[in-house]
């Protein structure tokens, strides 16, 4: 199996050193698998807007397939075969979010299953590793042994020396690799902690349904994803004619 990313090479400004995708493989393919499974929390929490063209059981067996295919495809073709897996992976990875965008509705009321909690808390601890764990490790790992920012004897901006070094003013404190490596660690976390009460209050609420706001407004869906019907206000009663006296006068004293 060959490596899978290009070998590239890009020269940082600043002389931060020489970013190498074959170097930092491990770092990019983790980061992929947290977008990955950002988007499908995404999508899990949005209705489905689809109908799928085929039935369950051909979709589920369609993942399998996927891979035994690409797998053998690779072999018999070993001259494109880093761009034959790739594909595979996309169309692998295309094929899921089909699944998800075209599933059935679920009701709300429904309760979950244990297989579905035992999905569901496997899925939240791979995100919160890959998240809060294993990408800034590899980004550490990646920095220090590739980039070298952790020579506290490189300095970004130094103590005394001019601002971009055209303003006449000098800086007034000296910031290092290491303080560049470890701002980069504290970013990761500050935007995965956002991001990840940002989907708990969203997936809680996830199955309410805002009122439209005129008539001219767009139909909304329900929990189950169906358009909600409009009912027009009933009718008031009419109201009863008033009684008057020449109606209940006795006629025979006419």
């Amino acid at each position: 199996m060959p490596n899978l990313l290009p070998n590239w090479t890009l020269t940082l400004p600043w002389d931060l050193g020489d970013f190498n995708t074959r170097e930092a493989g491990r770092l990019i393919w983790s980061t992929v698998l947290l977008i990955i499974g950002i988007a499908i929390v995404v999508a899990l929490m949005k209705q489905p807007k689809i109908k799928r063209p085929f039935s369950t059981k051909v979709g589920v067996a369609l993942f399998p397939a996927i891979i035994v295919g690409t797998l053998l495809l690779a072999k018999f073709v070993p001259s494109f075969q880093r761009t034959i897996i790739l594909l595979g992976f996309v169309v692998l990875v295309a094929h899921m979010f089909l699944m998800i965008a075209s599933r059935t509705p679920r009701d709300p009321e429904e309760p979950a299953t244990w297989a579905e909690c035992f999905a569901g808390a496997v899925g939240v601890f791979a995100l919160m590793a890959l998240g809060y764990a294993i990408v800034p490790s590899e980004f550490l790992t990646f920095t220090n042994a590739s980039l070298e920012w952790g020579d506290s004897s490189k300095f970004v901006v130094q103590s005394g020396q001019q601002i971009f070094g055209v303003l006449p003013v000098d800086w007034p404190f000296s910031f290092d690799y290491p303080a560049l490596r470890d701002l980069g660690v504290a970013l990761i976390y500050g935007v995965l902690l956002v991001l990840n009460l940002k989907f708990l209050v969203m997936w809680q609420n996830r199955h309410q349904v805002a009122a439209a706001a005129d008539d001219d407004a767009p139909p909304k869906r329900s929990r189950f994803g169906r358009p909600l019907r409009k009912i027009a206000p009933e009718a008031p009663a009419p109201t009863p004619a008033p009684v008057t006296a020449s109606a209940t006068a006795n006629p025979e004293g006419a």
